[in-house]
Formats: structure tokens, C-alpha cells, sequence
């Protein structure tokens, strides 16, 4: 690449400013950078790979699509697998801060090979950094944008069906949600994927209160879960995915046995094995099965655990509610006034309840006056959770006491849809969860 030409990582600056310092370094510099925690400079070593790669990707691949089909096909092929190897590494080592609008990028890196393959490959990473970098709707724009062009049926790559899942939950556009299940569910070889699909559209079912067809799909994942086990001690997604299952079916049976059963899947599970970040998530989940099971001085001593790891909003907020419950707090505003309520996203809900719940047993009028009016400022647009907090805000109303109904109602559901599969901690795998959970 000349020094004047515009560099092929999409930066818009000249090669000789941009990858140039970096180019010639191969996948040993990147690892090295890695394991010195070095990020920021294993960043530009990961996006001079690119460029590098992008190179022989301009001068062969086209030509060789358009002189040999069959030969251009192999290579392409060969071209999305490590445009994919490529940007998991650029995406997992993105520095902390870092304004480069990858999403733009890869609308630049599209245009080099005229392949449909190609240009799906690039759109999946731009929908999953806009996905990622969407903090207060700033790229609500581009995630419609694609997501309306992207046609899906049973070709779809399975990673840019989860991640469509994941974009549109929040709209709660349920034919289209149930469309990408079913297909998930028939792409898929796995068993217990097939079951986690089939569940998922349970859980989409039962929150627009379809509740006799999500208790006869769920009750049918629960028949076949029970046959046999479905995962190994060493597959720490598995484990997961099933205890999960386990806990969110409490919600059509609420029989204690189903919680009990999440425990015991999670409770052999290797944590030795887990980096800091699935050890928050680890004793996080544990501790939000004993809370369901009322078990709340156990469940505090599990939040507490998970906090010493990081400070998450999930196990603060429920922390708070194990100590409401068990009498151990008196006071409100100070909690109150430390939280910034604008950027909890998933976890507002479980805010509001749960302090609403700690208002009335405090007999808190002033602290139900605040959560009163963070009710009129959320913005929910799943109808589903929009009747859960229009209830909240009557019982608030009312200072009944019966907040913690609604918790159980509507938080375990909105957990469930969170966990989705998202980023792990060693590249962009949108299916496997907690991989980031294995050294």
C-alpha cells in the first residue's frame, strides 16, 4: 500500500499515518501485547493485521471471483473466516475511550469484495459494535437501519440471528423475535441449543400473556432436559444454560425443586477455572437463586462475594433487597442519592421494584416520591413491562406492600432475556456466553 492512499482499515487517514508503524507484525506480537495487558498497543497491531490482510484481499479476490467462480469461492471462504479472526481480535482489545466508529469502518471494508458473504460478514460486526456502543440510543439509527435491511431465513448465520434476537428484544416485536427462534431452532444441531431456543420463545410467549402456549413449550424443554444430561462438568455455557432454564421455569411451576435443581447444575461447576469476570456472574447467580427461594442471608453472603469482584448494578440492587428483608437498613436517601438511574438500562426495573419495595416498608414517603417520578422517566417500550410498572406505580399509589408480587412476575422474566449470548472475553462469539468464564 502507497503512503498516500487512503489506508484500508476504513480510518479515513493516509496509510502512512495510520497502519503503516504497525504493519508486518503477525499474531505472535498481538498475543505478546495481550498477555502483557498491553491493549492499547495490541489494538493497533490487531487493525494493521487487517489492513495488511485487506491488501491481498483488494488485489486477488474479486478477480479471481469473476475468473474462476468455483476457485473465487474457496478463497472468499478462506477471506470471511479471517475477516472474522481479524475483528474479533480488533474487538477484543478495543481501548477503554476509543472514538474509531468501527460500524463506519466496516461499511468501507464492505465495498472492497463484491460477494455477498463478504458484505454480510461486515454487516454483523457493524450492527454488533453499534449493538455494543449504544449507550443512551446514540446509534439507534444504524441498528434500525441494518436490522430493516437484513433479510433472514435458514441461511442467516447463526451468530447474526443471535444478535438480531438481542437488538430487538427491547422492542418486543414478537413475530419477528418468534420468527428468529424457529429458525434458530431448525439451524441448529445442537440438543440443548434446540431446547434453549424452543425456551426462549416460551419466555417470548409468556410476556405477551400467551400463557397456555409458553407453559406447553416450556413444559415440553423441561421433559426432555429431564432425560438425560446434556452437558459435561468441563462446558461451563452448557452447565449455565441449563441452570438457567431450570431457575426461569420456577415461573411456570413454581415448585421449589426447579430452583434446587439450578443450584445443584451451578454448584459443580469448576470456579477455579474462572476469570474475575465469571466469578461476579457465578456468585451473582447463585445468590439470585436464593433470593428466589427466600433464602436471603445466604443470598447476601453470595451478592457480597460477587461484589468483592466488581461492582455490578445487579448485585447491589438485590443486595439491598436481602438486607430490607432481613431489617438490616434504615435509611434510603444515601443509597438513593448514589445511584444514577439514567444509565442502569437493564436493570431499572429491578431498581424500581426493589426499592419501591424498601420505600413502603420504611414507610419512605419521600424516597416513593423519587421512585414515583424515575416510573414516569423510563421508557419501556415492551408492553409486557409497561403494565408491570404502570401496577408499580399504583401500588406505590397505594403503599400496599405488594411490590415483591410484581418482582416475581416480571424481574425473573427480564433476567432471563438479558443473558442472552453476548461478548466473551477472548474475541466476539455471540453464541458461547462464558467462555470468558475459562482461563
Amino acid at each position: 500500500m502507497l503512503d498516500d492512499e487512503k489506508c484500508l482499515c476504513g480510518s479515513g487517514r493516509l496509510y502512512s499515518m495510520c497502519c503503516k508503524p504497525f504493519s508486518g507484525q503477525g499474531i505472535e506480537n498481538y498475543k505478546k501485547e495481550i498477555d502483557s495487558k498491553n491493549y492499547i498497543k495490541a489494538y493497533y497491531v490487531a487493525v494493521a493485521m487487517l489492513s495488511d490482510y485487506l491488501e491481498d484481499v483488494r488485489k486477488h479476490t474479486n478477480r479471481i471471483l469473476k475468473d474462476n467462480p468455483v476457485i473465487g469461492r474457496f478463497v472468499l471462504h478462506k477471506d470471511v473466516n479471517a475477516l472474522s479472526e481479524l475483528a474479533d481480535r480488533i474487538f477484543h482489545c478495543i481501548p477503554k475511550g476509543n472514538t474509531d466508529n468501527w460500524g463506519e469502518r466496516f461499511e468501507f471494508i464492505k465495498g472492497l469484495v463484491d460477494a455477498e458473504d463478504w458484505k454480510n460478514e461486515c454487516e454483523y460486526y457493524q450492527l454488533l459494535y453499534y449493538e455494543l456502543n449504544n449507550d443512551k440510543g446514540k446509534f439507534s439509527e444504524q441498528i434500525e437501519a441494518i436490522v430493516k435491511n437484513t433479510k433472514v431465513d435458514v441461511h442467516t448465520d447463526q451468530r447474526m440471528l443471535e444478535l438480531l434476537r438481542s437488538v430487538i428484544l427491547p422492542s418486543g416485536q414478537l413475530t419477528e423475535l418468534l420468527k428468529l427462534d424457529d429458525i434458530l431452532i431448525e439451524k441448529t444441531d445442537s440438543s440443548l441449543m434446540k431446547l434453549k431456543y424452543k425456551f426462549d420463545k416460551a419466555i417470548q410467549l409468556a410476556l405477551v400473556s400467551d400463557n397456555t402456549s409458553a407453559k406447553k413449550i416450556a413444559d415440553e424443554v423441561m421433559a426432555e432436559l429431564e432425560k438425560e444430561d446434556l452437558y459435561t462438568e468441563d462446558e461451563v455455557y452448557s452447565q449455565d444454560v441449563i441452570a438457567m432454564m431450570y431457575e426461569m421455569y420456577h415461573n411456570f411451576d413454581p415448585d421449589v425443586k426447579w430452583l434446587e435443581k439450578a443450584l445443584h447444575v451451578r454448584e459443580k461447576m469448576n470456579i477455579k477455572k474462572f476469570t474475575e469476570a465469571g466469578k461476579v456472574k457465578y456468585y451473582s447467580d447463585i445468590a439470585y437463586t436464593y433470593w428466589k427461594m427466600e433464602n436471603y442471608e445466604v443470598a447476601e453472603q453470595d451478592f457480597c462475594t460477587s461484589l468483592e469482584y466488581a461492582k455490578t448494578a445487579f448485585a447491589q440492587i438485590y443486595l439491598l433487597d436481602c438486607l430490607v428483608e432481613q431489617k438490616k437498613i434504615k435509611n434510603l436517601k444515601e443509597y438513593l442519592e448514589s445511584v444514577e438511574f439514567e444509565d442502569m438500562g437493564a436493570d431499572s426495573i429491578d431498581f424500581l421494584i426493589i426499592v419501591g419495595n424498601a420505600a413502603i416498608q420504611l414507610k419512605d414517603n419521600d424516597s416513593i416520591e423519587l421512585i414515583k417520578r424515575y416510573i414516569e422517566e423510563t421508557n419501556i417500550e415492551v408492553p409486557y413491562y409497561k403494565f408491570y410498572l404502570k401496577e408499580l406505580e399504583l401500588e406505590l399509589e397505594k403503599k400496599s406492600g405488594k411490590i415483591m408480587r410484581l418482582l416475581n412476575k416480571l424481574s425473573p422474566l427480564k433476567k432471563y432475556l438479558i443473558l442472552q449470548p453476548q461478548l466473551n472475553g477472548i474475541g466476539i462469539n455471540v453464541e458461547k456466553i462464558l467462555e470468558d468464564l475459562k482461563k
